[in-house]
């Protein structure tokens, strides 16, 4: 399967949307993240966030802030994202 489809499997299944709304709670709740925050959050591998963090910005739901967070797991920066 490549990255297209799977894509495509995660938009049907609703996963997607689901992903996007605990990216938006966890926002809510604590202003600002990143991809590792919110996976660390919810006990779930980065990949699921990563992504999705850029489809949320192009809703216009959130946005980067312009500053970077060090990742405690790779020990590189990370975009930090604020709600809009």
């Amino acid at each position: 399967m490549n990255s297209k489809q799977a894509h495509e499997d995660l938009k049907k299944s609703g996963r997607k949307e689901a992903i996007h709304m605990q990216i938006m709670r966890y926002m809510y709740r604590y202003g600002e993240a990143t991809f590792s925050d919110i996976a660390k959050y919810y006990k779930v591998h980065e990949s699921t966030f990563w992504r999705r963090m850029s489809e949320v910005e192009r809703a216009g739901l959130i946005e980067k802030t312009g500053k970077n967070k060090l990742s405690h797991t790779t020990n590189k920066y990370l975009t930090l994202w604020k709600l809009k």
